[in-house]
């Protein structure tokens, strides 16, 4: 499993600005852009031509993955040890929702830490979260159990 092929499957490609479900203006891969901006470039090149290039969305979507894997091993330190199906689980999870609304999860973090993944799974899907974005805390839920 790629996390990039499961970003794209949960947020989408998209070439011009949206308003995310919360509002924020995102684009390419879920970039909001309120939240982090543009690099100039990119920047001055939706300003002229009202989308970006498919080469932009993929830079991006680099950075902002790189953003969430350093994110995640501040909550959970031994990610890196965790399976595959579970990292892309959470670097999915915290790409979503962001490092301060996913440290609030401190029951299901705990479960996390502690190799407790059918707890996890359940925060997960008893969360508001979950209510709000539907499939895709199921995925987030059903990776967390694989090995």
């Amino acid at each position: 499993m790629d996390i990039r092929e499961s970003l794209e499957i949960h947020e989408g490609r998209r070439l011009k600005v949206y308003k995310c479900t919360s509002g924020k203006r995102t684009i390419g891969v879920g970039h909001n852009i309120d939240a982090k901006g543009l690099p100039k470039d990119i920047e001055k090149y939706l300003k002229e031509t009202g989308v970006i290039t498919n080469e932009m969305v993929d830079r991006l979507l680099i950075e902002d993955i790189e953003c969430a894997q350093r994110d995640a091993v501040r909550l959970w330190p031994n990610i890196q040890t965790f399976s595959n199906p579970r990292q892309v689980a959470l670097i999915d999870f915290i790409f979503n929702i962001g490092y301060p609304v996913a440290r609030t999860f401190v029951n299901t973090n705990l479960a996390i830490n502690q190799r407790r993944w059918k707890d996890a799974a359940n925060g997960i899907l008893a969360s508001k979260y979950a209510k709000q974005v539907g499939h895709r805390a199921e995925d987030i839920a059903k990776w967390l159990l694989e090995e």
